[in-house]
């Protein structure tokens, strides 16, 4: 009897254990304020950040895991078709034969060229007009670096094709602090990202942005999982969430939250159309 009871209860819990790993959802995050924030006094208070927290507070089936780590990592778990999902991804036709989307979460404003201010007139000119990105790569000598595994617009994507020799970095402040320090001249970078990231390293105001000729649309931004059933049920789930919460007012707030005034002006004219609408 004793035995009979003992083999029924390790079938038992050999049959949960597959049902338990599939419940765990590591959620992958990086450094990358004002959207996901892992220091000072705002940890944790980014839009992702919040969102993620959204996202865990209604998913309650799962066993959810916080996993800080670079995105070129968090990239290849979910190509390898691991239980990991991420909130920012932007979909693409490369990027949707190894991951299923959700409807929008958020929106990019325009990618922008990012410069020292002292050198704003060399890039800009006096007008501090915009610039041509397929010009401004063609210079040479001319040196930059791009987020490794990183998307940004078609037009943008489009052009970075056709540039041989790129150079690559993993983490935000990596590449800035290259920036700031004259080691590179420029970046390709989210004005919201690169005016915070300045001032948490006391050099608010150092940095100016210009508007690129062939990239003027805003970009919507996704929670990106594996493709696999399991991570189509994720997407399915979180989209049930987002339907439901994006229109509140907490959910608006956490998307507007580091915006300057005329950024926030831009979001709520466009929220309805480019994240409410969007599929």
């Amino acid at each position: 009897m004793t035995f009979r009871l003992t083999a029924l209860l390790c079938a038992a819990l050999c049959a949960a254990a597959p049902a338990l790993a599939a419940d765990r959802l590591n959620w992958g995050w990086f450094n990358a304020a004002p959207y996901m924030i892992a220091e000072g006094p705002d940890k944790g208070q980014g839009i992702f950040d919040q969102i993620r927290v959204l996202l865990k507070e209604e998913m309650p089936g799962y066993e959810h895991k916080d996993v800080q780590a670079p995105f070129p990592r968090i990239f290849q778990e979910i190509k390898n078709g691991n239980p990991w999902c991420f909130i920012g991804g932007v979909k693409n036709p490369e990027r949707e034969a190894l991951a299923y989307f959700s409807a929008p979460v958020a929106v990019f404003l325009p990618f922008k060229v990012v410069v020292r201010r002292d050198r704003l007139a060399e890039f800009a000119g006096p007008a501090g007009a915009s610039i041509s990105l397929a010009e401004l790569m063609a210079r040479d000598g001319v040196r930059t670096s791009y987020l490794r595994g990183r998307s940004f617009s078609p037009q943008i994507n489009a052009l970075l094709e056709q540039q041989a020799n790129r150079q690559y970095h993993s983490e935000f402040n990596e590449a800035l602090q290259m920036l700031l320090a004259r080691r590179l001249d420029y970046l390709l970078e989210l004005p919201i990202i690169s005016t915070y990231s300045a001032r948490q390293l006391g050099r608010d105001g150092e940095l100016a942005a210009i508007p690129i000729r062939e990239h003027g649309e805003p970009t919507v931004n996704r929670v990106m999982c594996p493709r696999t059933e399991w991570g189509k049920q994720v997407v399915a789930k979180v989209n049930a969430v987002l339907h439901a919460q994006r229109n509140t007012a907490r959910y608006r707030a956490i998307v507007e939250r580091w915006s300057d005034e005329e950024s926030v002006r831009i979001i709520r004219a466009i929220y309805p159309t480019q994240v409410l609408k969007s599929e």
